[in-house]
């Protein structure tokens, strides 16, 4: 049996008699599509639904908490991909010589990465705190030197900033130590952004900047994917339930799936302001920008360098920048 095994959110399984398939490790277990399940096991994929149908209609397994929707490269929708647990059933029913060499694979696969996970995050999340320590330590100093009498109006001036960037210091502080929630939204709202219009903003974009004919050439159909991944439902619910979330994975996927020939991040990044405007939310109460220039590009340009792994958290941090004060 080879073995791949890289850091990150894609290991390689290869058989001895089998096919390279790629595994997406997430969540503290390995995930597969039928697809890949049949390619597995050397059956047909109607024999692996099936065996599926079987699984969690006896309740061996619980089908909600074993399956998970993932995006994939090219695709305009996402997948339905299966934990080990699901794997496994499957392989004791279609070949169990396969299965067990796959699930001695996986788990070993597993260990480590978790393993080496750990350490790691170890390592950061010290390194991390120790500067955040030495923030909270500087705020406290200055603090303490405002409060007295002969303080500098240079020292209360500093204060003042530091105060005013309070939630973005804190932002950083629960980015740090993992602590970030999703903030709650707003749910009702008229306007749906269509390939249409977005077309049309990506147009006036091009005549006020006078660019060239390649910015915003579209190299394939994943530009219409990404508007229609942020409407997607399931089960009959929004996968994405308010305007907040929208907006942040519409963000999210113009920047990273690279559609266009040239102007990705500048593209991303006006239909996710115009998004913002035609749906309300562009301002908060007091008439000022939830999220400033130089934010949005810093958000674009962090969005762009991050790994597929790390699109939770850079979908947090955008929803708690708009969630205002």
């Amino acid at each position: 049996m080879n073995q791949d095994y890289k850091k990150g959110e894609v290991v390689i399984y290869r058989a001895a008699d089998g096919p390279a398939i790629d595994v997406h490790l997430e969540n503290e277990s390995v995930w597969l599509t039928q697809k890949q399940m049949s390619e597995l096991f050397d059956t047909e994929r109607s024999v692996i639904t099936k065996h599926l149908k079987n699984v969690f209609n006896s309740g061996e397994l619980e089908e909600k908490s074993n399956v998970q929707k993932m995006h994939i490269a090219n695709s305009d929708k996402p997948a339905a991909f299966y934990n080990l647990d699901v794997i496994i059933s499957i392989g004791y029913r279609v070949n169990s010589k396969r299965g067990t060499q796959f699930r001695i694979w996986a788990t070993n696969v597993l260990r480590r990465h978790l393993v080496a996970g750990y350490t790691i995050n170890e390592k950061r999340l010290k390194a991390q705190y120790e500067k955040i320590r030495e923030l909270q330590d500087t705020v406290q100093l200055l603090g303490n030197i405002s409060m007295l009498t002969c303080a500098s109006d240079e020292a209360k001036g500093i204060v003042q900033i530091i105060a005013e960037y309070s939630k973005a210091l804190n932002i950083l502080d629960d980015f740090d130590h993992q602590r970030l929630a999703t903030p709650k939204g707003t749910k009702k709202t008229k306007y749906k952004l269509t390939y249409e219009e977005a077309r049309s903003i990506i147009d006036q974009m091009k005549i006020k900047f006078k660019d060239s004919a390649l910015v915003g050439q579209e190299k394939d159909k994943s530009f219409q994917g990404s508007l229609g991944a942020i409407y997607q439902t399931f089960d009959g619910k929004d996968v994405y339930p308010t305007v907040e979330e929208k907006a942040a994975h519409l963000l999210y996927f113009v920047t990273k799936n690279h559609s266009f020939v040239d102007g990705n991040k500048r593209i991303a990044a006006a239909l996710f302001v115009c998004f913002l405007q035609k749906t309300g939310i562009l301002l908060d109460k007091d008439g000022h920008k939830r999220i400033d220039d130089n934010a949005l590009v810093a958000l674009t340009l962090m969005i762009a360098a991050s790994k597929p792994s790390e699109k939770e958290i850079m979908v947090k941090v955008i929803l708690n920048l708009l969630a205002g004060k």
